[in-house]
């Protein structure tokens, strides 16, 4: 694994390490076949993103995305 810059902000991936025993045990889950493992963790990691835009309000997603608007005030 790369190491991180001196000088780089550190953050919770950097101490991360995926060994080969957890991708043995990956494939070996999914009977064996690398391809329905990975097709297995990107359904997961599909789940996991789904799970995270329904958790996050429409109101902060549309801030984020548009900006502040000021609208005009009529009389």
């Amino acid at each position: 694994m790369a190491q991180p810059v001196p000088d780089q902000a550190r953050n919770e991936t950097d101490d991360l390490i995926i060994s080969d025993d957890d991708i043995d045990a990956a494939i070996a889950e999914a009977g064996g076949d690398p391809r329905e493992a990975v097709r297995a963790l990107l359904h997961d990691i599909a789940i996991l993103a789904l799970d995270h835009a329904r958790s996050v309000s429409s109101g902060y997603r549309r801030q984020r995305m548009f900006g502040s608007i000021d609208f005009l005030k009529l009389p």
